[in-house]
């Protein structure tokens, strides 16, 4: 069998190192439109500043593939899918390649808006490496020292603490009255933020944009609020989210809303077709989450090789990284509607910028945020479970 991937992020690459795992003698072709083998994202910034290097950022050498059997095309991007023929066609070559079964990994991309202002220059966007480079030379050649990050999202704050390094002046401005509302209750959030300000970066949350200032054709130089006010910064950093990348099936009759809308198995309208990650919408969902991508690559992988895997139920919201120099940790979905008949166990240190809180209801941990030092594992092992509430009020505490 011939399994044709496109895309070599967190869900193409899973998707076939778990095929390769099961399976030896299954054709494995990778293609990707970027010119590097598999890198996170997390670490972007990092690669900015200097801290990590190009090599340090890319995980697989070609060895690596070539030792698994894995075979990867760099540099191609794929136009048209041809369902009749079970054929892709490649723009750059302008061949055709076949498949028996084919996975669209295709990720997502940064959402960019104009706000009035399109030409001027000094406006990106951190999704790949080549807006890291773009990044890091305009900082570079234009003297920069005051920039705004719009978006308050996870990349958003990790960059803006990253580009300090370089000794600039950092404004994160988030349109939602508190920073990461799909991740954190307000009391949480208000505390991470008032950790940031300690770190020298200004937060402007309930704030939006109203439009990019500057000359077309010449750099940015600020931005005007929608409350009237305006700021002056030399470059704007915009990371407001992604859009899921469908463009390749246009013109294929795969069914698409948001997303690529996918079954229980990952597969679409076409049963030899699937698609994983940031381009998926399942019941109506997109996720763009690593968690979700790995859950929908795995599960797919298993499907195309028959071993009968548990359908697809959407993925439990799970981040747990360290964001800024701090740990943190959130399972499930942060409830704040006091009405609902559930128990919220809590420990708060506001000086040791230390949270956590554990909501749990019918005897079941719905959700947990925990903020700063401390270990996750029971909570995580735990979410959706029966426990006892008097082992998590220990743990809380730990």
């Amino acid at each position: 069998m011939k399994i044709v991937i496109i895309g070599n992020g967190i869900a193409g690459q899973t998707i076939a190192e778990e095929i390769r795992k099961h399976n030896s003698d299954f054709e494995i072709f990778v293609i990707s439109k970027e010119p590097y083998h598999y890198y996170t994202r997390i670490f972007l910034p990092s690669y900015i500043i200097g801290e990590k290097s190009l090599e340090k950022l890319i995980l697989h050498s070609d060895e690596w593939y070539k030792n698994r059997n894995i075979t990867v095309k760099l540099n191609k991007q794929i136009d048209q899918i041809d369902r009749v023929n079970k054929k892709i066609h490649i723009r750059e070559d302008d061949t055709w390649f076949n498949y028996d079964k084919l996975v669209i990994a295709a990720g997502s991309n940064a959402r960019k808006l104009p706000f009035g202002n399109s030409d001027v220059n000094g406006v990106f966007t951190l999704r790949n490496i080549a807006n890291a480079d773009e990044i890091r030379k305009y900082i570079k050649d234009n003297n920069v020292k005051d920039v705004l990050i719009m978006g308050g999202g996870l990349l958003g704050i990790e960059l803006g603490f990253h580009l300090r390094e370089l000794q600039l002046n950092i404004a994160i401005c988030e349109i939602a009255p508190y920073l990461l509302p799909r991740q954190l209750d307000r009391g949480t959030s208000k505390l991470l933020q008032k950790y940031l300000e300690s770190k020298n970066l200004e937060i402007l949350c309930d704030v939006a944009v109203e439009k990019i200032l500057g000359n077309e054709n010449e750099k940015v130089s600020g931005v005007k609020l929608k409350n009237g006010m305006e700021r002056k910064f030399d470059m704007i950093l915009q990371q407001m989210g992604i859009i899921p990348e469908i463009s390749l099936v246009h013109k294929s009759d795969i069914k698409t809303e948001k997303g690529i809308i996918v079954n229980e198995y990952l597969q679409t309208n076409d049963p030899d077709i699937y698609a994983v990650g940031d381009c998926v919408q399942f019941k109506g969902n997109i996720w763009g989450i690593i968690p979700a991508s790995r859950e929908q690559a795995i599960l797919a992988a298993q499907h195309i090789l028959e071993l009968n895997p548990e359908p697809y139920k959407g993925t439990f919201w799970n981040t747990r990284l360290k964001i800024a120099g701090i740990k943190l940790t959130c399972l499930g979905t942060p409830e704040e509607d006091e009405k609902k008949e559930t128990t919220l166990i809590e420990s708060v240190n506001e000086e040791k910028y230390l949270c956590r809180k554990v909501r749990i209801e019918n005897n079941e941990i719905k959700s947990a945020i925990l903020l700063g030092p401390g270990k996750d594992n029971f909570f995580l092992k735990n979410l959706g479970k029966k426990v006892d509430l008097d082992e998590v009020k220990r743990k809380v505490n730990e």
